[in-house]
């Protein structure tokens, strides 16, 4: 595995389809994109103005393509932030170099340029090795073992784990700014020649609180607790999620993101054509499967978004009334609240609101009915301020029809 600067001269395809499929999002902190959007959404730190985040993405699109170098990077782009007012000085710096205000330096273009080379070379190499867990089952943590190493990181290094142990989900680099480690895949007849061998995760993953930006906020992460030392290992603030394990499913999340905002009734057929593609819905299920396995009380205020109303639903409410953005929500408060009447849908939940046996309308409330191997649902969607969210989730039963409008599909026969 070469290091990250052997890694620049590269030109890997899967790193280049997930770097340029990344969206942008003006922000003025990382800390304000969802976690799984911040795996595969392009979002710079304290840049607003939208054609920056455009001149930045187009550089590292074609320094991926090119194999650029960091001096040729920087020379090229500098030029264009310089004459677009987005350098200056003035500006105060935390412990990992990152700017905390609206301009940019130019020493910031180094932690820009390798953090996203290195978890779009991550991802890349994240898929390829899914694509050998048949001969190479076997994942082993690599650390750079220098004086810049991180301690933590240097804790890892040699451990193995099995491909589909949870541990990866949570430490598979890059795991910080400027991180330097790789995982490499094994064969048994590798592990069997090991001094250590193979470790497991299992019961040494515990749920920690985070600082989380500059203002005190805590959330809550995932940690391994050593079992050697005693000690507890978690990636910096905002790397906690493996960029390659869930970029496609990020990729939804951003298409969702976009679509609280678009016109309602285009939101509405990009969102579902966007969807109907089986591989990002399957991508989607299993996130949201693992997102809502994961939640517990500190878990309030999360979501995640999960679909949109068809186009004919949508037309259908915009006749009766001012538009309502078409995008679904799952608040995490209503995954707690429906532990057991939703575990059988939250596997498959995208795809039951991408195509609800029917759609209802009482009051100012949807229902979306769901069936599967006779196992009828009841979704209960209510207005929010940016769509709708899932209010409630239970068996269904014709009392659900009762003064209620059928606005698409059949009802369900009732034993």
């Amino acid at each position: 595995m070469p290091d990250l600067n052997a890694a620049l001269t590269l030109s890997p395809d899967a790193a280049i389809a997930y770097f340029t499929a990344k969206g942008f999002t003006p922000t003025q902190g990382w800390k304000d994109l969802q976690d799984d959007v911040h795996a595969v959404q392009f979002a710079v730190a304290g840049i607003t103005k939208l054609d920056v985040l455009n001149d930045i993405h187009q550089g590292l699109a074609e320094a991926l393509k090119n194999g650029t170098t960091l001096s040729q990077f920087q020379d090229e782009l500098e030029p264009t932030l310089r004459r677009k007012g987005w350098l200056g000085g003035g500006l105060v710096a935390n412990d990992d170099g990152e700017l905390l205000g609206k301009q940019l330096m130019p020493y910031r273009l180094e932690t820009i340029f390798r953090t996203n080379v290195q978890s779009a070379y991550a991802a890349g190499r994240y898929r390829w090795m899914i694509s050998t867990v048949k001969e190479r089952p076997y994942w082993q943590y690599i650390a750079v073992m220098d004086d810049r190493t991180r301690p933590a990181h240097a804790a890892l290094n040699g451990r193995i784990f099995r491909w589909d142990d949870p541990i990866w989900q949570t430490l598979f680099p890059p795991n910080g700014y400027n991180c330097r480690c790789y995982v490499r895949a094994l064969t048994q007849a590798q592990v069997d020649a090991h001094p250590v061998g193979v470790e497991s995760s299992e019961g040494w993953l515990v749920t920690v609180q985070q600082p989380y930006g500059t203002d005190g906020e805590m959330r809550p992460v995932k940690a391994f607790r050593d079992p050697k030392s005693g000690q507890l290992l978690t990636p910096d603030a905002g790397f906690h999620l493996n960029a390659g394990h869930s970029y496609l499913a990020g990729l939804g999340q951003t298409l969702l993101e976009k679509g609280t905002t678009a016109a309602p009734e285009l939101a509405s057929v990009a969102v579902r054509e966007t969807l109907s593609n089986n591989r990002l819905a399957s991508a989607m299920n299993r996130d949201l499967h693992q997102w809502t396995q994961g939640l517990d009380e500190h878990h309030a205020g999360d979501f995640r978004r999960i679909g949109a109303l068809s186009p004919r639903v949508q037309s259908l409410l915009q006749a009766d009334g001012a538009p309502v953005a078409p995008v679904i929500t799952l608040p995490a408060e209503t995954v707690l609240a429906c532990r057991e009447p939703g575990a059988s849908l939250w596997p498959r939940l995208v795809s039951a609101m991408l195509y609800p046996l029917a759609v209802l309308l009482r009051d100012d409330r949807l229902c979306l009915l769901t069936q599967e191997n006779g196992d009828a649902r009841a979704v209960v969607l209510a207005r929010c301020g940016d769509g709708w969210q899932v209010a409630g989730i239970h068996p269904w039963t014709s009392d659900d029809a009762a003064n209620a409008e059928i606005l698409d599909g059949q009802l369900p026969e009732v034993s």
